[in-house]
């Protein structure tokens, strides 16, 4: 999740702290601003038999296994992270309001489109090509297609969704089958040919 290392820690909880049927608990808690403080993001629990214990004497079946001629009931050890915690972490974390530019730089791994593609111009030309690389893209990632407004509100727009890459199609790509790729955090801008986008994003 490229969470840094300085914003997280793991935390053991006393026993005052843990629910009754924990013998160990460990919690991976983040530091977010926008929850003051650290929180805890998910745990790590050692509930020894305490599950099946308690369902073989209720039930009186018999749980235990049988390993290297030794009888136990096994043991239960949870891990657990939510998906609403995680998320929110990563919002708050990566979200920066810059004024006239808000951004979610998320990791490409978990944003809700690896690019975004956009013909600089509604022209058709431009638009032909444009739908080629979207369709090829799309493939293999999810890819947002935008041709409403100018260059620098699409890219924008896609900034503040967390989109990492805007791809332009413009009229030197009709000349060299080049495009313009421009990257979400740091804004630069370089060309490559359309058959290496897919190791540029």
């Amino acid at each position: 999740m490229n969470i840094p290392r300085e914003l997280f820690r793991f935390r053991e909880l006393s026993e005052d702290e843990r629910a009754f049927y924990n013998k160990i608990h460990w919690d991976v808690e983040v530091y977010t601003e926008s929850l003051g403080g650290y929180k805890e993001m998910g745990g790590l629990h050692y509930r020894t038999d305490h599950d099946l214990g308690g369902h073989q004497n209720a039930s009186g079946e018999r749980l235990d296994v049988n390993i290297d001629g030794k009888k136990f009931v096994p043991h239960v050890l949870e891990l657990s992270f939510g998906v609403d915690r995680n998320f929110w972490t990563l919002l708050d974390i990566f979200y920066k309001d810059e004024g006239d530019r808000k951004v979610i730089s998320l990791p490409k791994e978990v944003a809700p489109f690896r690019a975004g593609v956009f013909p600089l111009q509604k022209k058709e030309d431009l638009e032909k090509v444009a739908k080629t690389v979207y369709d090829n893209l799309r493939q293999c990632y999810d890819i947002f297609y935008d041709d409403s407004g100018s260059i620098g509100r699409r890219y924008r727009r896609q900034d503040e969704i967390g989109t990492p890459y805007g791809i332009t199609i413009d009229f030197q790509t009709l000349e060299d089958n080049t495009v313009t790729i421009r990257e979400r955090d740091s804004m630069n801008q370089h060309r490559v040919k359309i058959e290496d986008i897919w190791k540029n994003i």
